[in-house]
């Protein structure tokens, strides 16, 4: 890998050659991600390995949570984001669809796990991209980004994460890029320093968690006027990352240089 290094008015920033994968892996390093879960799946799987061999070298404070498949990967993510950690996960085409259950439900739950989605079209057995594993969730209560190139890859998933964490919003993000075109392919990445991203996205703060401290239950059965009212619900938090996601935009380009409202 072939590494320079610039100068920015956010730190001393390197740029590196990196894959699409390996941006995301990186992104979720510096977000200081707290547990990730995850399973493999083609043209996701070099994220959740890149991610695991850093935990594994020390270079990324984090819990990897080796699980039998998407749909308890999902599971854990949500588990985690009410035990109140920042958590991450990332999938693939099919993979997306086995979780879906647990997609919907962290949708509906209004929990801020970032998912990386390396899209794969539905067809059996191919490596060629399309959207409609993502689209399928387009109602779930997940806010979409899709990046053009692996710039845009690491800038996402930082911004991801201070999008769904915002108290107006709190709600998961799903960052997209394509399968094998982006994922697998290099290109220059301007990484920014560790400490300027920290100054950016601050430790994550739960509004809501589990605490085995105060335990409570309640019943799962959702009546129609619940429906409406989770309905609304999530309308008003899209309806508030419509406002929220150009000011952290605006944040994003003072502080490292790229994103403008031009570019939502």
């Amino acid at each position: 890998m072939t590494t320079t290094t610039a100068d920015s008015a956010s730190g001393h920033a390197t740029t590196e050659l990196l894959t699409g994968n390996q941006a995301v892996a990186l992104a979720a390093k510096l977000s200081r991600t707290q547990v990730v879960p995850a399973y493999p799946i083609t043209p996701q799987t070099v994220i959740v390995e890149t991610i695991a061999a850093m935990i594994a070298r020390g270079e990324m404070e984090s819990e990897f949570i080796a699980v039998e498949s998407e749909h308890s990967a999902m599971a854990a993510a949500i588990g985690a984001s009410l035990g109140g950690v920042r958590t991450f996960t990332a999938t693939s085409s099919h993979g997306l669809l086995y979780m879906g259950e647990l997609v919907w439900w962290a949708g509906m739950t209004r929990i801020p796990v970032v998912l990386a989605n390396v899209n794969r079209s539905l067809n059996p057995w191919n490596i060629w991209p399309d959207h409609q594993d993502s689209m399928t969730f387009r109602d779930a209560g997940w806010i979409q980004m899709y990046a053009k190139n692996n710039q845009e890859v690491l800038d996402l998933i930082l911004m991801a994460f201070k999008i769904s964490e915002h108290h107006k919003v709190w709600m998961p993000s799903m960052v997209c890029l394509d399968g094998f075109i982006l994922s697998h392919t290099t290109s220059q990445v301007l990484i920014p320093a560790q400490e300027a991203v920290d100054r950016f996205l601050p430790k994550f703060e739960p509004r809501v968690m589990l605490d085995p401290e105060k335990p409570f239950s309640h019943g799962t059965m959702t009546d129609s006027a619940g429906i409406v009212a989770l309905r609304e619900s999530l309308m008003e938090g899209m309806e508030n990352a419509r406002i929220i996601i150009p000011r952290v935009f605006r944040e994003y380009q003072q502080l490292f240089g790229r994103w403008d409202e031009r570019m939502i």
